[in-house]
């Protein structure tokens, strides 16, 4: 804003009062452009303007203000050479007429005026590297982004109920020793003179000290 302002000012405004005060004063001063030269005043200062205030809001490196800035300074040639007429004016004065004749003048400063596209072009190359590495962190940035984006978005877990707000319900407590024990099975009736092995459970003498199907030894009280 602060460009675009103080370009306006000199561009714009007070050429055009300037101007104004000449043809006033001296309305028999006439150059090439003289008939029209409000209008080219503002047509060339709005384009510097407008060049100008671009270029100052893109930052340095960058193609865009390279390409703004040496359109400020080819409209700015321009408007110099149609407000100085070309360097060539007339002045009627009654009986007498003079010409003046400056164009190579004009060519002169219209030349170091253009000198600034060097500046330009330097303030270009140096800040380039800078602008490269800033594009480079960009994209990187904006490709991590996008990878973040793509993964799946992690279901959350149900929260678990908190104890104060269970279901209060009376409940029995079973005795420890009844827990995970079925009722123990009825013996088998043994005949009488015989003994069962304990382990598989056949039937054996009542002399026999060991189990004839499998040769567990019986033990003292196992017996009819």
């Amino acid at each position: 804003m602060w460009t675009a302002f103080t370009e306006t000012i000199r561009f714009i405004v007070v050429p055009l009062v300037l101007i104004d005060l000449i043809i006033e004063n001296y309305p028999q001063l006439a150059t090439a452009f003289m008939s029209n030269i409000e209008m080219y005043v503002l047509f060339f200062g709005g384009m510097i303007v407008a060049s100008s205030t671009i270029e100052a809001a893109n930052r340095p490196g960058t193609f865009k203000r390279l390409l703004f800035g040496l359109t400020a300074i080819a409209f700015v040639c321009l408007w110099f050479f149609v407000v100085f007429g070309g360097g060539i004016a007339e002045l009627t004065y009654g009986p007498y007429f003079v010409r003046f004749d400056i164009t190579k003048i004009v060519y002169i400063v219209i030349f170091g005026l253009s000198l600034k596209g060097l500046l330009v072009l330097s303030v270009f190359r140096d800040h380039r590297h800078a602008e490269k590495e800033r594009a480079r962190k960009r994209r990187a940035e904006l490709a991590r982004k996008r990878a973040e984006g793509s993964r799946p978005i992690p279901t959350p877990l149900p929260r678990a109920a908190k104890f104060a707000s269970m279901l209060r319900e009376e409940f029995e407590v079973t005795a420890d020793d009844e827990i995970g024990y079925a009722p123990a099975m009825p013996p088998r009736p043994v005949a009488k003179g015989k003994k069962v092995c304990e382990v598989c459970g056949a039937e054996s003498a009542a002399k026999d000290y060991v189990c004839r199907n499998c040769g567990e030894w019986f033990s003292a009280d196992n017996s009819s």
